[in-house]
């Protein structure tokens, strides 16, 4: 599967044209692309690319400054894997025609990002049950011709919070902020590594209220839905162990972005945001000089991440390599005031 032949940039993009064609002539070409930009600076790092390079990809909108590329690139190459992994600015109105796209092309998968978590899921042929459960995928498989869903990010968080943050889920009370699909996905996953008591807060109510109601269809009791406001934050955390903040809230650049008043928090809090640039929110700033401990988003990113390598290569990916090419690009970044 990944012999290592030489490709030119001209013969990589004809890989891709007629099938392609087929689902969207568009798609196809801002497909073909952002692969061609994505083997230059592939080139640029001296990693083989081949006839039978598998590509894969994020798409989002917009995507702005993420590392999965670097990390997802420096995996393969730590693997000697002939892959390349490409970032695809997706608009919502083409989502459909570029997964559709990626399908035919020889991807073998694609990451999912804000906003399209959630609507990504009717266009899947199968849910893995990380997704199913969850209601949101992040991750694709193009496997014979289906598109297969996977949940990572919710399995991505539980490891991330028992080895980096050296917490156990089991037992314990959890205040969620948000409620789109990085939220259901943290959320799921803290239930079935058994999370006793769930708030589910969001500005949206009734979107808290679906997702509330969904984990106790599987569990009754188990989640609560509350609106977004310091009154309703004040009174779960009286009865929370962890906190999540599972929102684009404080992402660059609008870095100051805040979900509640922090001085409610006290030091027995966990407090985790899935945000990783900055690496220090102000959240977590904040939460710290409170007492609290926290964990930062890269490590559920990198996890997440390994994950998707796992299901698209059937390979133990090198997560420590993974980690140190996101640490990298995350303190090449201009530092945030």
């Amino acid at each position: 599967m990944w012999e290592k032949n030489v490709m030119t940039e001209d013969n990589g993009a004809a890989l891709w044209g007629e099938d392609a064609a087929e689902h969207g002539g568009c798609a196809a070409a801002l497909l073909r692309e952002r692969a061609a930009a994505g083997l230059k600076a592939y080139k640029k790092r001296e990693l083989p690319i081949s006839a039978n390079t598998r590509p894969a990809a994020l798409i989002g909108w917009p995507l702005g400054h993420s590392a999965s590329a670097v990390m997802h690139n420096d995996a393969y190459a730590e693997m000697g894997l002939d892959a390349l992994y490409i970032p695809v600015p997706a608009e919502p109105s083409r989502m459909a025609g570029i997964v559709g796209s990626m399908a035919v092309m020889g991807f073998m998968g694609c990451n999912v990002t804000i906003p399209h978590k959630v609507a990504v899921k009717e266009l899947m042929d199968e849910l893995h049950p990380s997704a199913s459960e969850s209601g949101a995928v992040n991750t694709v498989l193009f496997k014979e011709g289906r598109k297969i869903g996977y949940n990572t990010d919710g399995t991505g968080f539980v490891r991330a919070l028992r080895e980096r943050g050296g917490v156990d889920p089991r037992g314990k009370r959890c205040l969620v902020v948000g409620a789109g699909g990085a939220a259901r996905g943290v959320a799921s996953a803290l239930a079935i590594a058994g999370g006793a008591k769930f708030y589910i807060v969001n500005r949206s109510l009734e979107k808290a209220e679906s997702l509330a109601g969904d984990m106790n269809s599987r569990r009754v009791g188990i989640a609560e839905a509350m609106a977004l406001d310091n009154a309703s934050i004040e009174r779960a955390l009286a009865d929370t162990d962890i906190v999540v903040q599972a929102t684009s809230l404080g992402m660059w650049p609008a870095v100051d972005g805040l979900a509640f008043d922090t001085s409610l928090l006290s030091p027995r809090h966990f407090v985790c945001d899935i945000v990783y640039n900055p690496r220090e929110t102000r959240l977590l700033r904040e939460a710290a000089a409170r007492g609290c401990r926290t964990l930062d988003g890269m490590w559920m990113l990198v996890y997440q991440g390994a994950e998707a390598v796992r299901i698209w290569t059937g390979e133990t990916p090198p997560v420590e390599v993974m980690a140190a090419g996101c640490e990298k690009f995350l303190n090449d970044l201009p530092k945030h005031k």
